[in-house]
């Protein structure tokens, strides 16, 4: 079932910026996104930026098409309002990246922990490095009442391409959800283009437009 769009976030989003269509040269004020290398590993490849044309149709958010790729323990990290970290296979990080994930999160940033095809081995190392990064801190399930299932689009069902239930985890700082964690994935691999294939494996279905429904909150609180 394809989520049905919601109006209410419009109102919210003119402020960022006024029309959606992409012109030929990004505006100054265009919002771009970070693709995290962490762990001395780059970034999954074949995380589909499919969720930023979405918002560029149904928001008036200038948004890039594009991914910027970051590492994460570069400082231009905190230019970004929004990072995604993605992966596969056993991930870890050093301390120095530890240290700046949790200072971008406590700074304001939000993240997407993304397992690349819901690999269990990035899945939980990756949990294992949270808890050492943000030690104290909780994963704890978003409720479905939260502004993540209804911003931009209505996602009622949290359902893998496998139809089994999916998982979606988060961290809040000062009431903010500030990092959201799928083991299953959100990179909607189908959509990325290229080689890639999630063959065999599983991810959220409605992945797209959770990502997209993450970046509007981010953007207006």
């Amino acid at each position: 079932m394809t989520p049905r769009r919601v109006m209410p976030l419009a109102a919210l989003v003119c402020a960022i910026g006024a029309g959606a269509s992409a012109p030929e040269a990004e505006p100054v004020d265009t919002v771009r996104l970070a693709l995290v290398d962490h762990g001395g590993l780059a970034a999954g490849r074949c995380f589909s930026a499919g969720f930023l044309d979405l918002l560029a149709y149904e928001t008036t958010i200038r948004v890039s098409r594009e991914l910027d790729r970051v590492a994460l323990s570069d400082v231009r990290l905190f230019e970004y309002p929004l990072a995604i970290l993605t992966g596969e296979g056993e991930v870890r990080l050093n301390d120095l990246e530890r240290a700046m994930l949790a200072r971008y999160l406590r700074s304001g940033g939000t993240m997407i922990v993304s397992a690349g095809c819901s690999n269990p081995l990035w899945a939980q190392s990756m949990r294992r490095e949270l808890a050492e990064a943000l030690p104290g801190a909780t994963l704890a399930p978003v409720p479905r009442e939260h502004p993540v299932f209804h911003a931009v689009f209505e996602v009622a069902d949290l359902v893998t391409t496998k139809g089994r239930p999916g998982t979606l985890l988060g961290v809040w700082v000062g009431g903010r959800l500030a990092l959201v964690y799928s083991p299953e994935g959100l990179n909607d691999t189908a959509s990325a283009g290229g080689s890639c294939c999630c063959c065999g494996g599983d991810e959220i279905r409605q992945a797209r437009f959770l990502n997209a429904n993450l970046v509007a909150v981010a953007l207006t609180r």
